[in-house]
């Protein structure tokens, strides 16, 4: 279970637990009277595979709505205070709101039953809080070579050219702007908004990172590899 506390300036507080070993259960048919902004159609991403027959709400707003409302009546600049309760380390951070909740709605989004996000399971399992931008590029690439590992070791085929990867996190920008078209109908102010764009700017660095064959990260492992050993040569002795 990972918990995280906001305490704001204003002297109040919010809780949310998020149980990351939780399975993943699609939400039940709804009813006709749900909100236009939750509504699966409303908004629908253009690959998105559900039908109303399964699903009445979008799974993905739907992990992230009691969030949403909790602080779409707040502005994004605005500090607050952060912990972060998880497998018996507390993170502390002071940050603004939007930093943040970006943290929790990016963890309640892979967790959720969208078809895509769900895809970033891996990574809300090994939840690292207010990760930046270099740190969340060097999980999912990590995250997708090992997914591509355990295929290889099973006889099926690897997308070692991250053909699949780049493909994902297109869906996943499709999916993060369709969330703010959802935000934006359901928030007064612009905090929840804000928190979704730095998300989706960090999905845009790692889609860039892909396109420009990971030269970013290429740095980290310059300094990692064992120097050569020199050329062993024969001694050679005055007679």
């Amino acid at each position: 279970m990972i918990r995280y506390s906001f305490a704001f300036a204003d002297g109040s507080r919010a809780d949310f637990c998020v149980d990351e070993k939780a399975p993943v259960v699609p939400a039940p048919c709804g009813s006709e009277e749900l909100p236009a902004w939750m509504d699966l159609d409303k908004f629908r991403c253009p690959h998105c595979p559900l039908t109303r027959s399964k699903l009445m709400a979008c799974p993905a707003f739907e992990a992230i709505l009691l969030t949403i409302t909790s602080f779409g009546h707040r502005i994004s600049c605005d500090p607050c205070d952060l912990t972060v309760e998880q497998n018996s380390v507390t993170h502390k951070a002071h940050t603004s709101i939007q930093n943040a909740a970006r943290s929790l709605i990016g963890l309640q989004l892979a967790l959720s039953a969208c078809p895509t996000m769900r895809r970033l399971r891996p990574l809300a399992l090994f939840h690292r809080p207010l990760a930046n931008t270099d740190e969340t590029i060097f999980r999912v690439f990590g995250m997708h070579m090992l997914k591509q590992y355990f295929r290889h070791s099973k006889g099926e085929p690897a997308d070692w050219n991250l053909t699949e990867l780049q493909a994902l996190y297109r869906d996943i920008h499709n999916v993060n702007r369709q969330l703010a078209r959802r935000i934006r109908a359901a928030s007064h102010k612009d905090a929840a908004v804000n928190s979704l764009v730095i998300l989706d700017a960090f999905a845009h660095e790692v889609e860039y990172n892909i396109e420009t064959k990971l030269g970013q990260l290429a740095p980290y492992f310059a300094s990692s590899e064992a120097p050569r050993k020199a050329e062993a040569h024969p001694s050679h002795h005055r007679s």
